[in-house]
């Protein structure tokens, strides 16, 4: 049953995180940067404050397990949420799609050196395929005529890397810390440090209040806060600690199937060939990667 659920939460913010990079670029369109991360993470704390009326958590930790969140903070939400924005400022929701497709290759990756999780000569050429796949799509914006984005599927990439290591952290983590705790403390880090940083670079209480009329913008910061901030940190960490960190990234392609499918259905987002075979390759990669391995019976057979 622990096992069904964990799949069903990793399946449930995998949906969630697919839909956030629509949300991420409709408020875009309304507000700078750093107000949209104070107040995603402004709602993300309410939400937060309202879950422990509900259910009081005990929320004590030691001086290790406090150094230990503070880290994983680092990595999520500050990088994470940092170059997340910034990136999809400077890129299309559909190539942030695409290059999101490599999210298990790298948590693979990752979670071979840091768990000692083997991987597999099949896994290494997965590991290979992904990666091309999003440099062909660098080269064939770059040499097409079509727009160039660099910088801004960069940003992508350190935000994938960022995910992965806070992941890899997080399994290890959860074995001495709830993963409530984890999600509470981060959300709360998450709140000062991005609200802190608002302020200090010259925002208002009054911009802060006033952009909050504008309801398509009101409803994607309720989206990105409540559900893809602190929704997802509390599922995402809750499945990595009953199933493999492995396992748990495979369903990063749910989430980039329907970030694609929302760049192009629903916020018409041009979508080229070469989009097409770069995103075959990746997941091509991706499938290598997640292979199961034969079992010796099975080889006999």
């Amino acid at each position: 049953m622990k096992k069904n659920n964990a799949l069903l939460a990793a399946v449930t913010f995998s949906i969630i995180i697919g839909l956030s990079f629509m949300f991420v670029k409709i408020s875009l369109t309304y507000e700078g940067q750093l107000l949209i991360l104070a107040q995603r993470f402004t709602f993300a704390f309410l939400g937060l404050l309202l879950f422990l009326v509900i259910k009081p958590i005990h929320l004590r930790l030691n001086r290790k397990e406090i150094m230990i969140v503070i880290i994983i903070s680092l990595f999520y939400p500050i990088i994470f949420f940092s170059s997340q924005i910034l990136g999809l400022d400077q890129t299309t929701v559909t190539e942030a799609g695409i290059i999101q497709a490599i999210a298990p290759a790298i948590t693979v990756l990752l979670a071979s050196v840091f768990l000692k999780e083997q991987v597999r000569i099949v896994q290494g050429l997965g590991i290979v395929f992904s990666i091309a796949g999003v440099v062909f799509l660098q080269l064939m914006n770059s040499s097409g005529g079509y727009d160039f984005h660099l910088l801004g599927n960069l940003l992508i990439i350190v935000s994938i890397l960022a995910t992965a290591i806070w992941q890899v952290m997080s399994r290890s983590a959860t074995k001495s810390i709830a993963p409530i705790q984890i999600t509470i403390y981060i959300m709360f880090i998450g709140f000062l440090f991005f609200n802190v940083i608002y302020f200090i670079n010259g925002g208002s209480a009054g911009e802060y209040i006033d952009s909050l009329t504008e309801i398509p913008y009101l409803l994607s910061i309720l989206f990105l806060g409540v559900l893809s901030t602190f929704g997802t940190s509390l599922l995402s960490i809750y499945a990595v600690s009953k199933l493999p960190v492995i396992q748990v990234s495979v369903f990063n392609n749910v989430a980039t199937l329907i970030t694609i499918l929302s760049g192009v259905l629903i916020l018409n987002e041009p979508f080229h060939y070469y989009h097409i075979i770069g995103a075959t390759v990746i997941i091509f990669g991706v499938i290598l990667v997640n292979a199961k391995k034969k079992s010796r019976h099975s080889k006999v057979s």
